[in-house]
């Protein structure tokens, strides 16, 4: 497909970066456009030329990096020409001789389930986990073996663009709206969330959330299904009874874990794992190892992830709560009245519900940032004490002031972070560095 082909590579980020090093190995021009004018090409290795005004008409194929939107002129200049786009996605897909593609995507929930999949199938196998997280997929998609493992956390905006991939199990956490900005409605997001099944067959594996709307969406799949439910007993897959996770596949029926033996918080994190297991199932992964391996993971960076105890005052850091959802998940995980930290850039979401659902459980909420007037509104509908502040420094300052021993104090700010910072790992590292100091 790549073969004497000239190629764009949209965005020179990790995405970008990871799949200039795979088409250098390979007989074909490469073409690159980045709209950061001050880039430092010098550290680049790799051939390629920068695109200029007129080079477009000769392309074959751009390879468009996730956070590059849609409706952007190159892309609508490339379309009216009949350019293949495709995602980082796509492209490594075609490019690799690996047959055990695990793909898992949803609104929240991804990270943490494709960290601890890949924890599990690292005591079996050589495994690569990529894509939303760790490396580029691009990058080891040569590298990987037939029967290696690669354990891809993908975004809708990396699924928008694929074709034909196809992935050997592919599980979906559940859909909510989230990236309006980028999707516009609501049907184009999860349509792109769904894409994640388009291609795959009966030798296939599809996880779906019982509990969400989703299942009905995806009745008619090809592939062999399975669910996971918090709410729904004896299905083909997870379910909980009496405390324990149970794995069901036909005539077997097995214990796996009680859900007091998993680290991580909240029900939604029962959920994570209890997907992690099927996955782990359908590679035949023995049950003490699923076990363990459960047992010890911690969780990861920016989730709900517990940071410091100061004065009887928990805090915790959920930078990854770019979404209304996700925080909502985040609060109700908290066992004690919550200060919440919140605010960032508008993707368009709607507070409303998230203000309704929270109230019952938060002292205060402080919001910064540009959402931070919004969210304020919506909260004071519902009888919700809150504070704008001008920054991060202020707002733990002030939480630290309002907060009662047995409190926590939560940055989880329901929006992304492009207002203020380069990344939410950016924000919450720098979150974590001013509780450390106090």
């Amino acid at each position: 497909m790549f073969r004497d082909k000239k190629i764009l590579v949209m965005g020179l980020g990790i995405t970008g970066r990871a799949c200039l090093k795979a088409l250098n190995q390979m007989p074909c021009k490469v073409y690159c456009y980045d709209e950061n004018k001050d880039l430092n090409l010098e550290d680049i290795e790799e051939d390629f030329v920068m695109l200029k005004d007129g080079d477009l008409e000769n392309i074959d194929i751009i390879i468009k990096s996730p956070g590059i939107y849609p409706d952007h002129p190159l892309l609508e200049k490339a379309r009216n020409l009949g350019i293949k786009i495709i995602s980082d996605l796509e492209f490594a897909y075609k490019i690799s001789s690996c047959k055990n593609l695990i793909a898992i995507t949803g609104t929240n929930g991804k990270t943490t389930t494709t960290t601890l999949v890949g924890q599990i199938l690292r005591q079996v196998n050589k495994t690569y986990v990529v894509g939303n997280i760790g490396r580029g997929i691009s990058e080891i998609a040569l590298e990987a073996k037939n029967n290696d493992f690669i354990v891809i956390e993908a975004s809708s905006f990396q699924l928008e663009d694929t074709h034909e991939f196809k992935p050997k199990v592919a599980l979906l956490t559940y859909v909510t709206k989230d990236h309006l900005d980028w999707h516009k409605t609501e049907d184009n997001y999860r349509n792109a969330k769904y894409k994640i099944f388009a291609n795959q067959d009966k030798d296939d594996f599809s996880i779906i959330n019982y509990d969400d709307r989703s299942r009905d969406d995806l009745k008619d799949l090809k592939s062999n299904i399975y669910y996971f439910s918090t709410e729904k007993k004896d299905i083909r897959g997870c379910y909980l009874d009496d405390g324990k996770i149970i794995f069901k596949d036909g005539d077997i029926r097995e214990e796996i874990i009680d859900i007091k033996d998993i680290k991580i918080p909240g029900i939604h994190n029962v959920k994570n794992v209890m997907g992690a297991i099927i996955i782990a199932k359908i590679f035949n992964v023995s049950n003490d190892i699923i076990k363990q391996s459960i047992k010890i993971f911690s969780g990861v960076e920016h989730r709900i992830e517990f940071v410091k105890k100061v004065n009887g005052v928990s805090f915790y850091n959920d930078s990854k709560g770019t979404n209304p959802d996700s925080t909502l998940v985040a609060v109700k995980a908290m066992t004690n009245k919550t200060i919440l930290i919140g605010g960032g850039y508008d993707k368009g979401s709607d507070f409303n519900s998230l203000m309704e659902n929270i109230a019952p459980n938060l002292r205060s909420l402080i919001v910064f940032g540009q959402t931070g007037p919004k969210m304020a509104k919506e909260a004071k509908n519902y009888g919700i004490e809150v504070f704008i502040v001008k920054d991060l420094p202020a707002a733990v300052k002030l939480g630290v002031s309002l907060a009662k021993k047995g409190d926590s104090i939560l940055l989880s700010p329901a929006c992304a972070s492009w207002d203020m910072y380069s990344s939410y790992e950016e924000r919450g590292k720098h979150f974590k560095k001013i509780v450390k100091e106090l």
